[in-house]
């Protein structure tokens, strides 16, 4: 199977914005970075608490909330969204921001979320592969340390077939 190019990667991301004029992705960016934010200081974001996190007046502010909550977010029984990459349901990757555990959705999440909030995190996960514990640590200028130091991201991206791909230290490949 062969590897997708740069470009490749970046088509197959880019696909998910088609057809939306620059200013409604910019908007839907920093809506989400509020969400992020909001998640991490509070671990559940309400419309209210959106629209203060955000330039926009409460109508505005509501009407992004629901289309980015309809884009897959997790959301609590009062309807507050609890999870946007960042979430405080546990997965296998934990996210520790001043000795606070959250999570995150993928590997690829550990990697910008710090980077988004401003803030050192501690990473610990688990290769899919060896089972062998991860631990990063990831500031806003970058990844810091990396134990086990050959420890690899792998992305899947939209349209490839990985049902055939292995990946971590343990690989094959």
């Amino acid at each position: 199977m062969s590897r997708p190019a740069l470009e490749q990667a970046k088509a197959a991301w880019a696909s998910a914005y088609e057809g939306l004029a620059q200013a409604e992705i910019d908007q839907r960016v920093r809506g989400f970075s509020a969400l992020v934010r909001g998640i991490a200081a509070t671990g559940a974001v309400t419309p209210e608490a959106f629209a203060s996190g955000t330039s926009l007046n409460m109508a505005e502010a509501s009407g992004l909330f629901s289309s980015l909550a309809a884009f897959g977010l997790e959301r609590d029984d009062e309807g507050r969204i609890i999870g946007a990459a960042l979430t405080t349901r546990p997965t296998p990757h934990v996210v520790a921001i001043h000795k606070k555990r959250l999570f995150a959705w993928c590997a690829l999440d550990t990697l910008f979320i710090p980077g988004l909030l401003g803030e050192r995190a501690e990473i610990e996960s688990t290769c899919p592969v060896s089972k062998a514990p991860i631990r990063l640590t990831v500031d806003p200028e970058g990844v810091n340390t990396v134990s086990p130091p050959e420890a690899a991201l792998s992305i899947v991206l939209p349209g490839f077939d990985s049902s055939e791909m292995t990946t971590g230290p343990a690989s094959p490949t």
